[in-house]
Parts: C-alpha cells; structure tokens; sequence
C-alpha cells in the first residue's frame, strides 16, 4: 500500500508510515514543477505554450529532466515499500511477503516503462523540430566566370556579364508580423523514383492577417511564363524574368549558381521562393517544403481524411508510386475518407479537367488536414506523426518563432480562408505587365471582412459543404 501511494504520487507513502516531512521533501520538487508548469500553461495559452515546449533546446531539456523524474519516482515508491517493512515487519506472512515484492516490482516496471516511452517521444519530437526546422547554412559566393548569358530551354537572350555579389548591410532579422500579414509560399516537390527533387509539382500562397486571424490561399499554376526574378538574379535573362515555366526554375536554379545564390541543397528552393514573391510583390516570410511521399506517411499515421468531392473524379493514367507506370483511380461524389495515398492522388491528378482544378483540389485536401486535426487524434499517435512530419516536411522559417506562428494558425479558422487563383483568362499563362499587375492587386488586399460583403476570389469554386470533423477529446 505504501508503494502504491507513492507511485501516485511521491512522498503519499511516505506520510502513510509516519514519515511527513520526508514525504513533503519527495513530493515538493514535483509540486513545484507542476505548478511552474501549469502557470505557463495560464499566461501563454494551449498554442504558445506547445510552441515554447517544442524548442529544440527545451525538448533536450525535457529529456534529462523526464529521467531525473523516473528515477525520483523509483526512489519514492521502493523508499515508501521499505519504510513500511520497518513499521509492520511482521503483518504479512511469507505468501504475503511474496506478493508484496511482485507487486513493487510492477510499479517499478511501470515507472521505467512510463518514462522510457515519454523520452522516447520527446527525443523524437527533437529530432523532428531540428529536421523541419534546419539551421541555415552559410551561404558560398558564387564566382564570377565569363561567359555568354545561359540558356532555358532554347530560349536565348542577350548576353549579360554574369551576376556578382554586393555586400548587403548588415541589418536585424525580418520577422514575419512586422507588417502585420505572415505570407509563406507552401511547396509540393514531385519526388518519386527516377524524379528525385525534379520540380515543385504544387505551389500555394498562404497569406494571414496577423491582427485578425483571417487567410487566403492562393493556387500559382506552374505553367506560368515570364514569371519576374528578385533583385539577386535579374541579370540572368534579358527580359529580367524566367521565360520558362515557374516550376522547371528548380533546377534551372540548381544547375545555375553563377546566377542563383544559396547552398546547392537550397539553391532551387530559395529561386522559387524569390521568384514568387516578385511576382505577388511581397518580401515573402519563408517556405514549408512538402514531400509528396512524406505527405502521404503524414496522413496515414493521422488516420486519413474525410474530404468533401463535388463533383466525381476519373483518372486512368495517374502514375503509380514505384514508377512502373500508370494506374486508374477514381473518386465518388460526396463525402470520402481517403487514406495518404488516395489523398495525394486526389490532389495531383489533372488528366480529366485542368491544373487549375488541381490545384483547388490541393487546397481542399491542406483544408481537410487543418480542420480535422484535434488533441485526440494527435496525442494518440504523436510519435508515428512524429516520425512522418520529419520526413515530409521543411521550412527556413526560425524555429524561434514557433510559439508566435502557432497562436496565429490557432486563430485561423479553415470554413473562412478565402481561395483565389491565377487563373486565365484574367491571368494568362504568359505574364505581360498587365497581367502582373493584376496579380499584385488581387494579392495586396485579399481578406474580406467577416460577415460583410467582400470581393470575390478569382477562380474561387462556391464555398461547398464539409464533413464534419472527428470530435476532440
């Protein structure tokens, strides 16, 4: 009983045998850690608080200190047992004897077992944060070399004297809520055998209002042309653009460094990225970098999702995952649980209507994920979901600013994020000036106000109905 007591919670056992202040002397540094802890609880809220706790030094932290805790707890529950064998040496007899050690011996197991899985998972969630979130590197200088200007697929220009870099003043960081909006660029890279980082198959824009929690997502087609480059590759064609399709710049970029800058392993990301916010005309915040196949194990280890399908989706020519060629694969109307692999099939098959109906149907599916993940589902499989995000996701956003990122996206409500697309033929596939004006309009003012009439989406379907979520806990 004394064992037991203190297995609940250190130092009960304790004060049972007659032992008080040792009892408060086991019990108060656990006090005290729950209080410290639920206080942060209080004045952060659920979402900061959860963004503090996945700090990469603090889940190291909370490593160390779950084994201090296991062993304080292993301490307490065989100090409680033998405590008690001194006050009532003679209670039980030989059988009651056996019992009692059987008994200690499960609630040590217990203990051991308890704290081994939960530093198991927060080693895990550290190798997660510090995968997603990666230091950046020190970025080379590209060498000046003289030659005629490059090339894109056949497109020539007039020869320009290779790029060279100028020594940019030495400024604080940017952080994404100095100007009251976060604007991420979310990148679905087409990875696969034989197509390793070939190109970025899906290109969103997320853009929140940071004083008010609302969002816009907006589909960028990856045909389009003449597409504007950032200040640091301008000179790279004559036309100050990419006249090749926005999704080949990838590996345009990586061939590149004389034009492009960035480590090799980010020199095509970064490309995309800068490209995209010159088109849209804002410095962007970051990007997050989704692995097709690693979003596929994401939503498999969440369970699946249910996704609302308007309309009934036929493809006899999606390509099968291993490569070996094609598949039929088809969707009802209504509502349907897929798991990952029918989930990314819905979002990246286009053979039956547009790219343009693609990419709705991307944004359906990053809806889908956003409104059905609650406490349950995610605690309940936290390192299987773990071990998926690291393998499905990245981002240059600094993982310091994840408490701040995190109470934003709680504020944001999935039924109300505006859709809007770059869609012919208000935007054509090859940008001219006006077209790019265009763009810019639709993306400097894009959140209507709550409740009141607003502007309508561009190539925004009518707002359809959802299933409904999975209860929380």
């Amino acid at each position: 009983m004394a064992a037991i007591l203190s297995f609940v919670a250190p130092g009960a056992g304790q004060a049972w045998t007659g032992h008080p202040v040792r009892g408060l002397l086991l019990l108060a540094p656990l006090l005290t850690l729950a209080v410290a802890s639920g206080a942060i609880l209080a004045s952060q809220g659920t979402a900061r608080a959860i963004g503090l706790a996945l700090q990469p030094q603090v889940l190291l932290g909370f490593v160390a200190l779950n084994l201090v805790v296991g062993a304080w707890r292993v301490f307490a529950t065989i100090d409680a047992y033998r405590l008690a064998r001194r006050r009532w040496p003679s209670d039980s007899g030989r059988t009651g004897r056996v019992v009692s050690v059987v008994v200690l011996v499960a609630l040590v197991t217990v203990i051991l077992a308890t704290h081994t899985g939960l530093g198991y998972v927060g080693y895990q969630a550290y190798d997660t944060m510090t995968t997603v979130f990666a230091t950046p590197q020190p970025e080379p200088m590209p060498t000046p070399i003289a030659t005629a200007q490059p090339t894109s697929a056949g497109l020539a220009a007039t020869p320009r004297p290779p790029w060279s870099p100028t020594p940019a003043p030495s400024v604080a960081p940017r952080t994404w809520y100095s100007d009251g909006r976060l604007d991420i660029l979310l990148m679905g890279l087409d990875e696969g055998p034989g197509r390793y980082s070939l190109r970025p198959d899906a290109l969103i824009l997320l853009s929140v209002d940071v004083a008010t929690g609302r969002a816009a997502l907006f589909g960028i087609p990856r045909y389009l042309q003449n597409v504007p480059l950032p200040p640091r590759s301008v000179n790279a064609f004559a036309c100050q653009c990419f006249p090749d399709y926005l999704n080949s710049l990838f590996r345009y970029a990586e061939d590149h460094p004389v034009w492009f800058s960035g480590p090799d392993r980010e020199r095509g990301l970064r490309a995309t990225e800068e490209a995209v916010g010159a088109l849209v005309g804002l410095e962007l915040d970051g990007r997050i970098v989704i692995n097709f196949s690693g979003f596929m194990r994401l939503i498999d280890a969440l369970g699946g999702l249910t996704i609302y399908v308007p309309e009934p989706v036929y493809d006899a020519r999606y390509p099968r995952p291993d490569g070996t060629g094609n598949m039929e694969i088809s969707f009802a109307a209504g509502a349907q649980w897929m798991d990952g692999f029918h989930a990314l099939a819905y979002a990246r098959t286009r053979h039956q209507d547009s790219d343009y109906a693609r990419i709705w149907r991307q944004e359906a599916v990053l809806l889908a994920l956003r409104r059905q993940i609650n406490p349950c589902r995610v605690i309940t499989r936290l390192p299987e979901l773990l071990r998926a995000a690291g393998t499905a996701m990245s981002t240059n956003l600094p993982v310091e600013q994840l408490p701040e990122l995190l109470e934003l996206a709680a504020r944001v409500r999935a039924d109300t994020v505006a859709r809007y697309q770059f869609a012919a033929p208000t935007i054509p596939r090859i940008l001219d000036a006006d077209a790019i004006a265009r763009v810019r309009a639709m993306v400097r003012d894009p959140f209507p106000a709550p409740d009141l009439p607003g502007p309508r989406p561009s190539g925004a379907p009518t707002p359809l109905p959802q299933p409904t979520p999975p209860s929380a806990c």
